[in-house]
């Protein structure tokens, strides 16, 4: 059972994919033989342990015997979604007999297990940046306001990866009292002319932003705002999604954004 001790660059919203082959290296001249060979998985993340699907290569049945020269194959996938120290752990269990008789006396059941580790580093760094839009008071009631409230929300994004990448979109899901309006690339105006996707080379930065406003009239009173534990409203969440110079796709979804009430 055979990875690289280094495999690339592994980056934080995209796919960690591999195959894992237990190939049979004994000699031709052999009495020995390899019978009900299993192979389990792991990802051991920085935060938990999760235990992987395996599922068999394309046009490979399953085999209740491993004869020399043959291999069992088995495709990894896992979604990379925390920064750090990464180990895939792989576990086999056969059982080896010695002869043709299958005697009981003369089979044992053998297990190996190899580790493979690689860091998870960040492909984008996002920052953010949040201005709420003044408005008029209401008569003399201290925050009591005519309009629903308004943001503008800014976000450079800078990609840290060794290659270049695509961004694809780049979208705001905003809580339920709120409604949002994008102002980037994938805005169809009447007189403008839609824009290519960003195209960003190593440490290269672009900024996105949105339009965000609080919704009004009966929707206004059955969405109350949500605020965090300190008082700070909680607007919602971007979502980035890219893709690198050989295709493959990478996710991205941040945190919670927040900003400070207005006195």
């Amino acid at each position: 059972l055979t990875l690289p001790p280094t495999f690339g660059s592994a980056y934080v919203g995209e796919t960690f994919s591999c195959s894992l082959c237990a190939n049979n290296e004994l000699p031709e001249a052999t009495d020995r033989r390899i019978l009900a060979v299993e192979m389990t998985a792991e990802m051991q993340a920085p935060t938990q342990t999760i235990a992987l699907d395996l599922t068999a290569a394309e046009g490979e049945d399953s085999k209740s015997e491993l004869s020399v020269g043959s291999s069992l194959q088995r495709m990894v996938r896992f979604d990379l979604q925390s920064e750090g120290n990464h180990v895939l752990a792989v576990s086999v269990s056969y059982t080896e007999t010695l002869g043709d008789g299958g005697d009981e006396l003369k089979s044992r059941n053998r297990t190996f297990r190899k580790l493979y580790q690689f860091i998870a580093a960040p492909c984008l760094s996002v920052r953010t940046k949040v201005t709420e839009f003044s408005q008029q008071s209401q008569g003399n009631n201290k925050g009591s306001y005519a309009e629903p409230m308004s943001f503008a929300l800014e976000a450079q994004l800078e990609n840290m990866a060794d290659g270049p990448i695509t961004l694809e979109k780049v979208g705001f899901s905003p809580k339920h009292s709120f409604t949002t309006t994008s102002i980037n690339w994938d805005v169809s105006w009447q007189d403008v002319q839609k824009m290519d996707y960003p195209f960003l080379m190593p440490r290269d930065v672009t900024q996105v932003a949105f339009l965000i406003k609080q919704s009004s009239g009966e929707q206004r009173s059955k969405a109350p705002i949500e605020t965090t534990k300190d008082g700070r409203i909680i607007l919602g969440q971007l979502a980035i999604r890219w893709r690198t110079a050989m295709g493959d796709q990478g996710f991205l979804t941040t945190g919670w954004l927040t900003t400070r009430k207005r006195p």
